[in-house]
C-alpha cells in the first residue's frame, strides 16, 4: 500500500501537523457513489476502539513536552491516565493537577457529535482567539503509541538551539521507553509495503532529538527513505555574528540540522522561520498575523500538504523514493525548496509578476547574503496545482512550459479547508471551504547562500575562538568539521560562475 509513517517533533511542527491531519480527515467521503481521491491507507492505520468499533488514526509519532499537549485526551480507547496506586496498601496522599480544559473549538465538535439532529456537513469554525495549543483545533483522534510525552524543561533550562542536550533527551526517551523496538517497530511492521517516512521537526528546540531519532531509526531501517522538513530558527534569516551569542547559538544549532538532515534524509527542506519571512505580493489575500503560530503553521500546512500530495493522491505513481529520484537526479542534492502560492486568485494570467507570488520559503533573505540575491538556476521542480480549471491549465502550461527546465506538474482537486482553519481571509468571497494553491518542491542554486551565511558564522566562530563555542558544548574542531563541511556543500549547489567564499573564507587547516 505505500504506507507512511509520519514523524513531528516540537511545537510548531505539531501545529502543522494538526493542520496537515485535519486536512488529511477531510478527505473522507461518507456517500455510496464518493470515491476518495487518495489512498487513506497510507497515512491511517485501521484499528478497533476499545469499545470494539473500526477507527482510522493516523500513523504517526508526536514529540512534544507534557505541557505543550493542552487538553488532547486518549478518548477513543479509554483513560489512559488512571493511577495504580490502589494496589499500595499503605496510606497514599495523592496530588492532581487541574485537568486543561477544552478549548472552545473542541466543545463545540464534541456538542455536535453528540446531537443527532446536527446536519451531516455542518461544522463549527475555529476561533483564532481561543486557541491556546496544537491540540485545541484537532480534529482526529489519535492511537496511545502517537504521543510521545517528553518531561517538561525546569525553569533554569534552555531549549532553544541547545544541540547536545536535545540529543540527550532523545537517549533519555529511548532509555526509559525503548520507542525504537516498541511504538517505531509496531508502526513499521504492521504495514504492508511502506514506502518511507515523514518527518516534521523544530531545529531551535529539537535539532539534536531529530538527529538521534533518525542515526538511531537508519541503524534499524538504512535503505527506508525519508522526506524531512527542518523548520529553522528565527536566527536562520537574518544576520548574525560571533558576539551575538544568544543568536549564533541558534544559528549554529541550524548548521548542525541542516548538515544532519543533508546526510541523514532522502529529500531534506529546511523551512524559514515565519518572523523572517518577507511581506509582500505573496501575502496578498490573507490578513496573517506572522506572530500567530496557529496563522502561520495553517499556510505551511496547505503548502507541505499541497507538495506531498503525490504521494497519497490515487492518480499519481510517485512514492517518497521516485520523488527524490526527480528532484535530485544527479544523486547528491537532496535539499529541496518548499514554495508557494495562496490562495490563487479565481482569474489568473501567469506572468513574471504572478510568479512573484510563489514565495520560496526556504531561501534566505537578501539581506542575510552578500552581494544581494544572486541569480537562481534551476536543476528540477515539481509543481502541485490545486483547484485550476482547464482554461487555467492552459495558461499555466503556456507560461511554464518555457522555463528551463519545465516543471513536472500535477493538477489536483482544491484544497479541502477544514472548519479550524483559521478565517484570515481578505476578502469574504475566499472565506469558502475549498480554495486554489499552487506549492512547489525544487532543487537549485538558491540552496548555496544558505550553507555559505551559516559556513560564514561558523568560521569566524572558530577564527575568533568565540566563547558561545564552549557555551554550547562543542569542540572547536567540531566546528572546523563543520565549517568545511558546509562550504562543501554550498560549492555543491552554487551555479555556474557562482562563488560563495571571499578570500577570509578560503582557509586551509594549516592556516588554521
Amino acid at each position: 500500500m505505500k504506507e507512511i509513517l509520519y514523524i513531528q517533533a516540537g511545537p510548531l511542527a505539531n501545529f502543522i501537523g494538526t493542520h496537515f491531519w485535519n486536512t488529511q480527515e477531510s478527505y473522507f467521503t461518507y456517500g455510496e457513489d464518493e470515491d476518495p481521491v487518495i489512498f487513506h491507507d497510507r497515512s491511517f492505520r485501521e484499528g478497533v476502539t476499545s469499545k470494539g468499533e473500526p477507527t482510522f488514526c493516523p500513523r504517526l509519532l508526536t514529540f512534544d513536552r507534557k505541557s505543550h499537549y493542552g487538553a488532547l485526551s486518549d478518548e477513543l480507547y479509554g483513560d489512559g491516565g488512571s493511577s495504580d496506586v490502589t494496589q499500595w496498601e499503605g496510606g497514599v496522599v495523592e496530588y492532581r493537577q487541574d485537568p486543561v480544559p477544552k478549548s472552545n473549538y473542541q466543545a463545540l465538535l464534541d456538542q455536535r457529535e453528540s446531537d443527532e439532529l446536527a446536519e451531516p456537513g455542518e461544522a463549527p469554525a475555529a476561533d483564532a482567539s481561543s486557541i491556546r495549543f496544537w491540540s485545541d483545533y484537532s480534529r482526529v483522534y489519535y492511537h496511545p503509541r502517537t504521543t510521545q510525552k517528553l518531561s517538561d524543561l525546569t525553569e533554569w533550562e534552555q531549549s532553544e538551539g541547545e544541540w547536545n542536550a536535545s540529543k540527550d533527551a532523545f537517549q533519555k526517551h529511548e532509555h526509559d521507553h525503548e520507542i525504537m523496538d516498541g511504538e517505531v517497530r509496531l508502526f513499521v511492521e504492521e504495514c504492508d509495503a511502506i514506502q518511507g517516512i515523514h518527518l516534521t521537526s523544530d531545529c531551535n528546540t529539537f535539532g539534536g532529538f531529530t538527529d538521534a531519532f533518525i542515526t538511531a531509526f537508519r541503524d534499524e531501517y538504512p535503505k527506508l527513505p525519508s522526506l524531512a522538513f527542518q523548520l529553522l530558527s528565527d536566527a536562520s534569516n537574518i544576520p548574525v555574528t560571533a558576539d551575538e551569542e544568544r543568536n549564533a547559538t541558534k544559528a549554529i544549532n541550524d548548521a548542525l540540522c541542516l548538515r544532519s538532515s543533508e546526510a541523514l534524509s532522502t529529500i531534506s527542506v529546511p523551512v524559514q522561520h515565519p518572523s523572517t519571512w518577507r511581506r509582500g505580493e505573496w501575502l496578498d489575500g490573507l490578513n496573517m498575523d506572522l506572530r500567530s503560530p496557529y496563522h502561520v503553521s495553517a499556510v505551511l500546512a496547505t503548502h507541505i500538504e499541497t507538495a506531498t500530495l503525490p504521494l497519497r493522491l490515487k492518480s499519481s505513481q510517485y512514492d517518497i523514493a521516485s520523488l527524490s529520484s526527480m528532484l535530485n537526479a544527479s544523486g547528491n542534492l537532496r535539499i529541496s525548496h518548499l514554495r508557494g502560492a495562496y490562495p490563487v486568485p479565481t482569474s489568473v494570467d501567469w506572468s513574471p509578476e504572478m510568479e512573484k507570488r510563489i514565495y520560496d520559503l526556504s531561501a534566505v533573505s537578501e539581506a542575510t547574503v552578500k552581494g544581494g540575491k544572486p541569480f537562481v538556476t534551476e536543476y528540477a521542480r515539481l509543481h502541485v496545482s490545486r483547484g485550476f480549471t482547464p482554461s487555467d491549465y492552459g495558461k499555466y502550461d503556456g507560461y511554464f512550459s518555457q522555463k528551463m527546465p519545465p516543471p513536472f506538474s500535477i493538477h489536483a482537486p482544491p484544497y479541502p479547508t477544514p472548519s479550524s482553519f483559521p478565517h484570515f481571509y481578505a476578502s469574504p468571497a475566499d472565506a469558502a471551504n475549498k480554495h486554489r494553491a499552487l506549492s512547489s518542491l525544487s532543487t537549485s542554486s538558491a540552496t548555496a547562500p544558505l550553507f555559505a551565511t551559516h559556513a560564514t558564522l561558523v568560521q569566524t566562530c572558530v577564527d575568533r575562538r568565540a566563547d558561545v563555542v564552549g557555551r554550547m558544548g562543542l569542540e572547536f574542531d567540531e566546528l572546523r568539521e563543520l565549517k568545511d563541511e558546509l562550504w562543501a556543500l554550498c560549492d555543491r549547489y552554487a551555479g555556474p560562475d557562482e562563488e560563495w567564499r571571499g578570500e577570509d573564507d578560503v582557509l586551509s587547516e594549516d592556516e588554521e
